[in-house]
């Protein structure tokens, strides 16, 4: 069934994902070797000519020039690559580091471009459908080949009988692309159309989209109008409650300064708020004559850095065990930010369905520092996800690692697809109220 983008989301994403022309930064000190070079882990080519990248996305039914993605389609050391930090080049390598996460993406030279690289593809319903199977396939969520039999037979009619009629073709092309993520069963996986202005994500929820918004606006409502402080454009907010339990409220890990998404600006704006945090916490307790209880809320955080998390998580309580460990890497923010682990006793953390990717990381990182988690289960995607693009400009997103590649700070592994079940669960209507939490 397509769902409509909220104009939120579609902002988000366009802000996000569109990476067609590099912005400028800092010039690295790295120098590129001519060149081919692969990234399995991306499953993408970057043919290097003289400091310039052109990136290249590539299915065993086709090899483009994307023009979205968390890469830029070309870039160059002087630019930014994208959500990415130049980090070194040889002529056997190229080695990027991923903004949000950290995470290393290398690429390693290869003979040549393969032969479909040279080809431009066509756009027909058949080739947007192969695209889509092929990148499930390559990102480990094939589809059974019996209902791709019944797909493919379904885009050839599509090519057909509504080749004189593109809105209605795109409609029902969108509609068969959605039926295919879903039966790929990844829970990070979504498909969104600028043109068509329309969004699908593969999660299910007990509470409606239109719930869920109302939710979120109105909680926003309520924090504005409290006595509630806010920082990092009004993601995070605090303060002690009229029943004497302080919260610290924290809407998104992402787009917390005015810079691009992932910068380090995000970083020094959380540094100061728990800076600000820290000394309003010592003045509740004053206030109080001990410590106030903690009340962290990410009922409605669907994620975005996970090096954002991890300096939350270390502040709250610090421990040496990193965030999570993504294949052999450890997610870990440095340096340290201000230390609140003596200034609450006690610690709660809300969590709903909607939390989840870094939040949910955020949350088993809390859980396994002494705080309880309440409310209801959720989201279940832990791995960190790739972007491409289909040959008619829609963009897809896909978890890259294995949930046994994914696995808590204390490298236990986390349950991709079910979600982190609640010491104590909490009833829908209380998770997503109306009610005012703060002080009028």
């Amino acid at each position: 069934m397509r769902k409509p983008a909220s104009a939120g989301i579609t902002a988000g994403f366009i802000s996000m994902l569109l990476m067609g022309c590099s912005t400028l930064s800092t010039p690295s000190a790295v120098t590129l070797v001519d060149g081919v070079y692969w990234s399995h882990r991306y499953q993408a080519y970057l043919d290097v000519q003289d400091q310039i990248a052109t990136r290249y996305q590539w299915t065993p039914a086709s090899c483009n020039k994307a023009a979205a993605g968390l890469l830029p389609k070309v870039m160059t050391p002087a630019t930014a690559a994208g959500q990415h930090d130049w980090v070194y080049a040889d002529y056997q390598s190229i080695r990027l580091q991923r903004r949000s996460d950290g995470l290393p993406v290398v690429f390693i030279r290869s003979p040549f471009l393969p032969g479909n690289c040279q080809v431009s593809a066509v756009e027909t319903a058949q080739t947007n459908l192969d695209a889509l199977t092929f990148s499930l396939a390559q990102f480990g969520h094939p589809v059974p080949y019996s209902q791709l039999l019944r797909w493919r037979y379904e885009a050839g009619r599509l090519d057909t009988e509504l080749h004189d009629s593109p809105l209605a073709e795109s409609l029902a092309l969108f509609q068969l692309l959605t039926a295919v993520l879903d039966q790929g069963g990844d829970e990070h996986a979504f498909l969104l159309s600028r043109e068509l202005q329309n969004y699908h994500s593969v999660s299910t929820f007990a509470v409606g989209e239109a719930q869920r918004a109302r939710a979120r606006f109105d909680l926003l409502q309520q924090l504005s109008s409290s006595r509630l402080a806010s920082s990092c454009e009004r993601k995070i907010w605090w303060g002690l409650l009229q029943d004497n339990r302080y919260y610290l409220g924290v809407l998104s890990l992402q787009e917390l300064s005015d810079q691009p998404n992932y910068d380090a600006a995000d970083q020094r704006c959380l540094a100061q708020a728990l800076d600000a945090i820290a000394a309003d916490m010592r003045k509740a307790g004053q206030l109080l004559g001990q410590p106030p209880e903690l009340l962290i809320d990410l009922r409605y955080n669907e994620g975005g850095s996970m090096l954002l998390a991890s300096q939350l998580a270390d502040s709250i309580a610090y421990k040496e065990q990193p965030l999570a460990i993504i294949g052999e890497h450890a997610i870990k923010a440095s340096p340290r930010a201000a230390d609140l682990s003596g200034l609450y006793q006690d610690g709660t953390v809300l969590v709903t369905e909607v939390t989840a990717s870094a939040a949910e990381h955020l949350a088993q990182a809390l859980r396994l520092r002494g705080l309880t988690l309440s409310g209801q289960t959720t989201r279940g995607a832990f791995s960190p996800i790739t972007v491409r693009t289909l040959p008619n400009g829609w963009i897809i997103g896909l978890s890259m690692y294995s949930a046994d590649q994914v696995r808590d700070g204390a490298n236990n592994p986390l349950p991709e697809k079910k979600g982190l079940t609640p010491e104590v669960p909490l009833p829908l209507d209380v998770l997503f109220p109306a009610a005012t939490i703060g002080e009028p």
